[in-house]
C-alpha cells in the first residue's frame, strides 16, 4: 500500500516528502474543496510538482468541487496546463468535468473523488464508461464492500486512515449551502457541525453539546485489514491542518507499513479531537465530546497561585516536558483554557511549574497539544535523494560524469583537464564537493581520479553541471506538452422533473393530489405497500417513483431491485449505484447534478437540491451514517429507541429533525 499525504502549502508538501509520503495530493485556489486555505495557484504549482518529482514522489491534483456551466471551460484548462506541468492525477467531483476530460483527454488520469460518495460495488460499475483510474471510496464503506469492489473491478481503491471525519456523508451535506449559500461541494463548507447543538424531543430538552462534531479517523491498528480488503493508498486527511501534523502522521503510518514500532502519542499530538475506527464496528462511535484538538493527557493540577497579571499553575507528570510547549486545561469534557509554557519549570521528579494568564483549577486536566521539542524534530529534518555517480577525472579528457537514475544512464562532461604541475587533486576532495546539494546524496561508486589539476571554481560548476542534469531529467520525464482542445460546449435542453410530490407514508397519497409525480420516500421500503401504493396511483393515472437511499450496502441493493423489478416502479437514484437499476428513473438530488454538461451525461430527468437551473429541491440537510440515539440516547440495535419526533437545534435557533430510512442498517437524516 501506499501513502497519500495532504500539502496545503508547500512546506506541508516537502514535510510530507521527506517523511515519507508516496504521493501528495493538493489543490488550486478557488478550484477545490479546501478554497478557504491559501495554498497553491499555478504560479507556484510548477515548483511544488518539481519538488515533489525529484524525490519521486506522485502529485494528485484536488479539482473536487460542482462546477457552472460557465466555470467548466476553465476548470478543464486548469487541468490542461497543471497536467503539462507534470501533475500526474486529478481527484476530480463534477461528473460533467470528469466527462470531458476522459473524451478529450484519455492520457489524463482521473481519481473519483470521496466526495462522489461511492461506496459500492454497483457505484463503480455505475461510473466505469468514464475511465477513472482509482476511486476514493466514502469514509462509510464497509471492510466486506472494499473487498467485493476490489475482486470485481481493476479500479484502484483510495481509502481514508487518519484525519478529520466529516459527519454528514460526503457530497451530501447541505447545511452550510442552504443556511449560508455556502455549499460545501463548492469548497466552501462553514462546519457547522462542529458548533454545539441541543436535542429535543416534545420541547424537553435530552441533551446538549457538541451533538455531531466528529472523532477524527485513525486506522493505524487496521492497516492489514485494509490491505487483506485490496485498498491500494492510504490516504491522510489534512490540508488545512499544519506541518507537525502532515510530518508526523506521515511518517507514522511509513513506519506502520514497514512493520516498525508506531507511536500513537507522536500523531495524537499532531491532532487528536478523540479517534474512531469509523463505521468498521457497526454504525460507527464517531460523535466526540470536544470539537477541538485535545492532543495527550500528561498530568492533573494540584496547586495553583493566583497573582495581579499571572497565575502560577503547578501540576504533576511523569513525561518529560519541554518549555515553549502549549498545553491544554480540561474539566468536566469542556476546554478551560490554552496556554503556551516558555517558562516551564521542572520542579521535582514529576512536577512542573508554569506561568500563564488564564485560569484552571486543582483537578484539572493538564493535556499536551504541542510539543516543542517533537515539533523541531519534525520541522528540522529533511531527507536527500540518493544518487548513484560514476566519476572520471584524467588527463587531456573532459571532467566526466555518469548518472544512473531509474534504469537510465545520464552522462556530463565538464572543462577538459591538464596534467597538475603541483599537487594533485585527490578523491577526499572531490568527495567533499559532491556532498553538497539541497536535493541529492552523492553516492559515488567508480571515481577515476588521475594527477590532475582542477580550479576549485570549475569543480563546483561541474558538480552543479551534474546535479542540474540530474534535477532536469527527473523533473523533465514529467512534463508534458498536450494541446488544449477546442470543445464546443452546446447543451441539450435541461430535463427537469416537474410536476411531482414527496409522501412519506402511505396515508398520504389520495386521489385530490393535484400531481401527476409521486415520489414515495418511506421510512422502511415495504414490498407490499409499495405494490398497493402502485395500484392506486395506476388507477389515477398517475406515475410512481420510489425514493432511493444515498446508501446501500450489497444486501439493501439486491432487496430493493427485486421490490422495484416486482412493483415495476420506477425509481429517484440519489447515488451512483442506483444507475444500475433497469427501470423508469429520475435522476436525485443525492447525484448533484450542477451543470449542463453533467447534465448530458444521463438521458433521465433531474432534480438538484443546490442547482437553481433544475428547479432546487427539498432534500435532507445532512445523512448521517452512525446512529444518533445510541450515540445520546442509549440502546441498542435489539433496544432500539427510536422514535419520530427528535430535533437537533442550532444556537440560532434553526431546528433539523431527525428521519431515517431503515434496510439492513439505519441510515439517519436531518431534515
Amino acid at each position: 500500500m501506499k501513502i497519500l499525504s495532504p500539502a496545503g502549502n508547500l512546506e506541508c508538501l516537502k514535510i510530507a516528502v521527506y517523511n515519507g509520503a508516496d504521493e501528495v495530493y493538493l489543490g488550486i485556489n478557488d478550484f477545490n474543496a479546501r478554497n478557504n486555505i491559501d495554498g497553491f495557484n499555478m504560479d507556484n504549482l510548477s515548483e511544488a510538482v518539481d519538488f515533489a518529482h525529484i524525490y519521486g514522489v506522485k502529485v494528485c491534483l484536488a479539482i473536487n468541487i460542482l462546477f457552472t456551466n460557465e466555470e467548466v471551460k476553465d476548470a478543464l484548462k486548469i487541468i490542461v496546463k497543471a497536467f503539462n506541468l507534470g501533475v500526474d492525477a486529478f481527484i476530480l467531483q463534477d461528473l460533467g468535468l470528469i466527462k470531458l476530460v476522459n473524451k478529450f483527454y484519455p492520457q489524463i488520469e482521473i481519481h473519483l473523488s470521496t466526495q462522489m460518495a461511492v461506496n459500492n460495488l454497483e457505484g463503480v460499475l455505475a461510473l466505469k464508461e468514464y475511465g477513472a483510474k482509482r476511486v476514493v471510496l466514502a469514509r462509510e464503506t464497509p471492510l466486506k464492500e472494499i473487498r467485493r469492489i476490489k475482486e470485481n473491478t481493476d479500479i484502484e481503491i483510495e481509502y481514508f486512515v487518519q484525519g478529520a471525519l466529516c459527519v454528514c456523508f460526503s457530497g451530501n451535506c447541505y447545511l452550510s449551502s442552504k443556511l449560508y449559500q455556502a455549499s460545501g461541494n463548492r469548497g466552501r463548507c462553514k462546519q457547522l457541525c462542529r458548533l454545539p447543538f441541543t436535542l429535543e424531543k416534545g420541547g424537553i430538552k435530552i441533551k446538549k453539546g457538541y451533538l455531531l462534531s466528529a472523532k477524527d479517523f485513525n486506522m493505524i491498528n487496521r492497516l492489514v485489514d485494509l490491505e487483506k480488503a485490496g485498498v491500494d493508498v492510504l490516504k491522510i486527511e489534512g490540508r488545512a491542518r499544519r506541518e507537525y501534523y502532515v510530518g508526523a502522521t506521515t511518517r507514522e503510518y511509513k513506519k506502520a507499513l514497514e512493520n516498525k514500532k508506531v507511536n500513537q502519542d507522536n500523531i495524537k499530538l499532531a491532532f487528536n479531537r478523540e479517534y474512531t475506527e469509523g463505521y468498521f464496528n457497526g454504525n460507527g462511535k464517531v460523535i466526540s465530546n470536544l470539537q477541538n484538538h485535545i492532543g495527550i493527557e500528561v498530568g492533573k493540577v494540584e496547586k495553583v497561585n493566583l497573582g495581579k497579571n499571572f497565575n502560577q499553575v503547578y501540576f504533576t507528570s511523569n513525561r518529560s516536558l519541554t518549555p515553549k510547549s502549549t498545553f491544554k486545561f480540561i474539566a468536566n469534557l469542556e476546554e478551560k483554557a490554552v496556554s503556551t509554557a516558555f517558562d516551564l519549570k521542572q520542579i521535582e521528579s514529576g512536577k512542573y511549574m508554569l506561568t500563564t494568564t488564564n485560569k484552571c483549577d486543582i483537578g484539572d486536566k493538564v493535556n499536551l497539544i504541542i510539543d516543542s521539542k517533537k515539533e523541531e524534530e519534525i520541522l528540522s529534518f529533511s531527507l536527500k535523494r540518493d544518487l548513484d555517480l560514476d566519476l572520471n577525472f584524467s588527463v587531456n579528457k573532459p571532467m566526466h560524469a555518469k548518472i544512473k537514475i531509474d534504469n537510465y544512464l545520464l552522462e556530463v562532461y565538464g572543462d577538459t583537464l591538464e596534467m597538475a604541475k603541483n599537487i594533485p587533486i585527490d578523491r577526499a576532495q572531490i568527495e567533499e564537493c559532491f556532498s553538497k546539494s539541497q536535493f541529492f546524496n552523492a553516492k559515488i561508486n567508480d571515481c577515476i581520479v588521475e594527477k590532475v589539476f582542477i580550479q576549485k571554481s570549475k569543480l563546483n560548476e561541474f558538480r552543479r553541471k551534474v546535479f542540474e542534469s540530474a534535477k532536469e531529467y527527473l523533473v523533465n520525464k514529467y512534463k508534458k506538452d498536450i494541446k488544449e482542445v477546442d470543445i464546443n460546449l452546446t447543451f441539450k435542453p435541461i430535463k427537469k422533473f416537474t410536476d411531482f410530490v414527496f409522501i412519506e407514508k402511505e396515508s398520504e397519497f389520495n386521489q385530490n393530489i393535484k400531481e401527476k409525480n409521486i415520489i414515495f420516500s418511506p421510512e422502511e421500503y415495504n414490498q407490499s405497500v409499495i405494490l398497493t401504493l402502485n395500484e392506486k396511483c395506476k388507477v389515477v393515472n398517475k406515475n410512481l417513483y420510489l425514493d432511493l437511499p444515498n446508501f446501500a450496502l450489497e444486501e439493501d441493493i439486491k432487496f430493493l431491485k427485486d421490490i422495484v423489478y416486482k412493483t415495476k416502479v420506477g425509481v429517484v437514484a440519489n447515488n451512483y449505484y442506483a444507475l444500475t437499476f433497469e427501470c423508469d428513473m429520475v435522476i436525485g438530488a443525492g447525484l448533484n447534478v450542477y451543470n449542463d454538461i453533467t447534465s448530458s451525461c444521463y438521458s433521465y430527468p433531474i432534480l438538484s437540491t443546490e442547482s437553481e437551473n433544475y428547479g432546487e429541491i427539498d432534500y435532507p440537510y445532512m445523512t448521517l451514517r452512525h446512529c444518533p440515539i445510541k450515540a445520546h440516547i442509549g440502546g441498542d440495535c435489539l433496544n432500539c429507541k427510536y422514535q419520530n419526533g427528535y430535533i437537533y437545534k442550532m444556537q440560532s435557533g434553526k431546528e433539523l429533525k431527525l428521519k431515517r430510512k431503515k434496510l439492513s442498517t439505519c441510515t439517519f437524516y436531518l431534515t
